[in-house]
């Protein structure tokens, strides 16, 4: 029979388009993974890997055992989730692997995972911080089995076909500014005063700076974004010393220095924080229990952060 790991494997390699990156994805070593596609090879008796430049692609042969490997892959893995839901009254056991964006991990996951220690402690949860778009890419090639990812105003996030999304809660962001700044005593922040801000905010191509140049659209400007950092602490730090301002969300978001003052927008920045899983894990008691818990993180978070 053939191996299904090794299938896994293969459709890795594809993926990710080398040997090296697929053992890094999967936690494997390079020769571990070499390893597998060379006894595939043997017991199918076909060449599955060909070179490509400096990297490697799979043969026509290989994208179509990847494929139907993939399909039968997923049946087993629906099997197995009926299987467990049939068991719905037992302790729930097993790894559940789940990828989240930073504010994701420290506003939701950590509470959750606290919650899950003490009332399911036969799961073994394993967590990734990943962006959006690479956690959907992780559940939907099976990295991982569930992640949280966020989609921000009418900003697609392209969503694969075999994943489903669930609706966990909404999130707000603030614009950031010294204590000194003139918009620190506003209520509110308007449109009127975007123009002649001097930003700070994560680089180009990533979801966040995609929001607040989405902001800027909706009012025909352009941010002057001058600083660039990921994190939002780096952030946080450049407003706190007068440098610029910030567009920051709530979810996750650390206390505040005393010169630092959160000011709302007045049509307000928001984002759909949402759950994924592959279809076929649906009936998963495990995803099930994850999803209650996280759901009620996202309840007691209270994302309206006092000013």
């Amino acid at each position: 029979m053939i191996d299904l790991a090794a299938v896994r494997t293969l459709d890795a390699v594809r993926e990710h388009g080398s040997v090296v990156a697929a053992a890094a994805a999967l936690g494997y070593t390079p020769s571990a993974v070499s390893q597998q596609i060379k006894r595939l090879e043997r017991h199918t008796g076909v060449q599955l890997l060909e070179r490509v430049g400096r990297g490697v692609a799979l043969t026509e042969l290989g994208r179509r055992l990847a494929d139907d490997g993939n399909r039968v892959l997923g049946d087993l893995e629906a099997i197995e989730a009926q299987l467990a839901a049939a068991h719905g009254s037992a302790p729930l056991h097993g790894q559940v692997r789940i990828a989240a964006f930073s504010t994701g991990v420290r506003g939701l996951v950590a509470p959750a995972l606290a919650t899950l220690r003490h009332t399911d402690p036969g799961l073994d949860v394993r967590v990734v911080e990943s962006d959006p778009h690479e956690a959907l890419d992780l559940v939907a090639g099976g990295q991982v089995d569930t992640a949280l990812v966020h989609n921000w105003g009418d900003l697609p996030l392209p969503i694969p076909a075999h994943v489903e999304d669930v609706h966990l809660g909404i999130d707000t962001a603030d614009v950031l500014v010294p204590r000194d700044h003139p918009l620190a005593t506003r209520s509110v922040i308007t449109a009127a005063d975007l123009d002649g801000l001097v930003w700070t905010c994560a680089p180009v191509g990533s979801v966040c700076h995609g929001w607040l140049v989405h902001l800027h659209d909706a009012h025909g400007l352009r941010p002057d974004v001058r600083y660039w950092a990921m994190e939002f602490s780096s952030q946080i730090g450049l407003v706190e010393h007068g440098n610029a301002v910030a567009l920051v969300p709530r979810l996750g978001r650390e206390s505040l220095p005393s010169g630092v003052i959160a000011v709302p927008v007045d049509d307000p920045v928001t984002r759909r924080i949402l759950q994924v899983w592959r279809r076929t894990m649906a009936p998963s008691p495990a995803i099930r229990r994850v999803h209650d818990v996280l759901t009620s993180a996202m309840d007691a978070v209270a994302v309206a952060h006092p000013r």
